[in-house]
């Protein structure tokens, strides 16, 4: 015994062409949409993973110059200490008394005498003063004006 023969579905769907055709475009371009969002979206993703990417590579390069710098400051600090040290050394051991006498005794160094001596005074009138004005201590002001020179240079 048949209860029903009736289908289930709307006789006038089948028999129109156009509603058949119309359904089909429709349900295709939906999935051709869903699949273009979904590589659009993937493209996304990817892009923002690659920058992310970019980022973090820059971000370590950075890091990694900051530390050489700072090493080679730290290097240069410390060759500075060293050339202050070894600097500080040369100068106390620098003895001019033994200088002095090593110039005198070994390489025939001469005390210049009071006639060898040149004296300028420079005034407003750009007058030069005689050597036989000057005395005993203006030699002595002379030795350690050279003195000074001396350090100096």
């Amino acid at each position: 015994m048949v209860i029903s023969n009736e289908k289930l579905y709307n006789y006038y769907l089948e028999d129109d062409d156009i509603t058949v055709t119309r359904i089909r475009e429709k349900y295709s371009k939906k999935k051709r949409i869903r699949g273009n969002s979904k590589i659009r979206f993937l493209l996304f993703i990817i892009m923002i993973f690659t920058l992310g990417m970019i980022l973090l590579f820059q971000h370590s390069r950075i890091n990694t110059v900051n530390r050489e710098i700072l090493a080679l400051e730290k290097e240069v600090k410390e060759v500075q200490m060293t050339n202050d040290a070894k600097e500080g050394r040369l100068l106390s051991g620098l003895d001019l008394n033994y200088i002095e006498n090593y110039a005198k005794n070994n390489l025939g160094m001469v005390e210049p005498q009071n006639e060898q001596y040149t004296y300028l005074a420079v005034s407003n009138e750009n007058t030069v003063a005689d050597n036989s004005s000057k005395d005993k201590a203006d030699s002595g002001e002379s030795k350690v004006v050279s003195w000074i020179v001396q350090l100096i240079n």
